[in-house]
């Protein structure tokens, strides 16, 4: 059954209609579960109503296409100028603080850890068993993200006491290299440089990658303070060749042990699966429901003649009106998450065609109840909350609650949240124009914030702007 809720969405949902009315407070838990807990739900529903089952047909997939009415320039990032940084040109910072790890290519999580993954790897390679130990020490020495945590010479000094085998910090930046060609390439690293170097190192030597490994080997302080003439004319090299470069860039990952679980028990619970998934081809926005939730329906050896039963039976009605109720929840739970993320994508187009966060545009939940005709509340709890719904995107994975700046001042935005870049940029882009001899002091920044539509409290600007390593009017003041 096709459907059309304006601004270019059409919306296809093949699903069997329940007529059973379902008010905001029986569907309010199921709006704030994640696609996990409600598959928990789904799989508890089968064992306790015998009149439930799943479907025989695999269930599809629910998806929407966005075509933007408003020609947005740039579209494709290869494209973007060099006067705004190209998505993924501000990965690097000066200060060397962070990695805006969003733009990168979205790493699956696997079942395995981490630990379990390499050490497998470690198994097959042909080392001594000292050597053996200090690769175990190694392993055991990665944070998270796959970074090597604690310093050659203090692995050395653990293992030389603490499993009595003589070793020096030589030996451990012997194996360490050998740890580092392990899967996934990046391993081991221990700054960010380090990190993409080995990526780059472990494929097939090209014209490209040699130029790329020179790239970040040598000018990542360049990239992110957008020096782009003076990376072209040092590299001898093109605007259109470092464009190129920075796709290719894009494409590593500056925390390659993300993809893994942190391997508690618990582990699926734990993992973020994205709600929605986004894609974008030839200007078109396309957004994906994968239907990982086992769809419903009647028995369908009872189904003919459940009436008959139901009359004469009261237990099999009560189940038979459970039933229906259920299938009608998850329906209905489908057709408000993808209409707020309709809403969603297309108040931020130019964010989903470009990857850009300066083109984020101030968005709060009266906007998207405006579009779906849907109360704040339920857009809160299908948005907000701890858990949160993400979205995959070709330039990563977003809670959806980050799209909005309306919820900044009360904390609702997180510091790597899309909404709380974008009023980061317009605070820069403030102070970067004002008179360095009178410059703005945070009331006044709060003021111009707030005409831009970003509605931050004065503390919050001073919080900004010392994370971003501004100094307040004061210091700022030119003679």
């Amino acid at each position: 059954m096709a459907k059309s809720n304006g601004a270019g969405l059409k919306t296809e949902i093949k699903q069997k209609q329940v007529a059973i009315p379902i008010t905001n407070v029986i569907l309010a838990p199921y709006l704030e579960k994640s696609s996990r807990e409600v598959e928990e739900d789904v799989l508890n529903e089968l064992k306790e109503n015998p009149l439930l089952e799943k479907k025989s047909d695999e269930a599809e997939p629910v998806v929407a296409v966005h075509k933007p009415e408003t020609e947005y320039d740039n579209p494709d990032p290869d494209s973007a100028p060099y006067d705004k940084p190209l998505p993924g040109e501000r990965l690097y910072h000066a200060s060397n603080r962070s990695v805006n790890d969003e733009y990168f290519a979205p790493i699956a999580i696997a079942e395995e850890s981490l630990e379990e993954h390499l050490m497998t790897q470690v198994n097959e390679l042909n080392l001594s068993d000292d050597d053996k130990v200090i690769a175990e020490y190694i392993v055991g020495n990665l944070d998270s993200n796959g970074w090597l945590a604690r310093s050659t010479s203090g692995i050395a000094d653990d293992i030389t006491f603490g499993a009595d085998v003589e070793v020096e910090r030589e030996d451990v930046e012997r194996v360490l290299k050998l740890v580092q060609r392990l899967d996934p390439p990046g391993i081991g690293a221990r700054t960010l440089r380090e990190c993409l170097l080995i990526q780059v190192r472990q494929k097939p030597k090209t014209p490209e990658s040699v130029k790329l490994e020179t790239l970040i080997d040598n000018y990542l302080e360049e990239l992110g303070l957008s020096h782009y003439d003076k990376v072209c004319s040092r590299m001898g090299i093109t605007q259109e060749e470092l464009k190129h470069l920075m796709a290719a860039l894009r494409k590593l990952h500056p925390k390659p042990g993300n993809g893994f679980s942190s391997g508690l028990s618990d582990v699926r619970r734990n993992q973020i699966i994205p709600e929605f998934e986004v894609e974008v081809d030839e200007g078109k926005i396309m957004v994906t429901m994968p239907n990982r939730i086992p769809e419903l329906e009647i028995a369908s050896d009872l189904s003919d003649d459940i009436d008959k039963f139901a009359a004469k039976d009261e237990s099999v009605k009560n189940f038979y009106t459970s039933a229906n109720r259920f299938i009608t929840i998850l329906k209905r739970r489908q057709e408000k998450l993808m209409a707020v993320m309709k809403s969603i994508i297309k108040h931020q187009t130019a964010f989903f065609l470009s990857g850009d966060d300066n083109r984020i545009v101030p968005m709060k939940y009266k906007d998207i109840e405006k579009d779906t005709g849907l109360d704040q509340s339920v857009i809160s709890r299908i948005c907000g909350g701890d858990k949160g719904k993400y979205a995959m995107t070709p330039w990563g994975t977003f809670k959806l609650k980050d799209f909005f700046s309306g919820a900044l001042p009360s904390g609702d935005g997180g510091e790597n949240s899309v909404a709380t870049k974008a009023v980061k940029n317009a605070l820069k882009e403030i102070i970067d124009s004002e008179n360095k001899k009178r410059p703005l002091g945070d009331g006044a920044i709060e003021k111009l914030l707030k005409a831009k539509g970003y509605a931050v409290a004065r503390r919050t600007v001073a919080k900004y702007r010392v994370q971003m390593g501004i100094p307040d009017s004061r210091h700022r003041k030119e003679l």
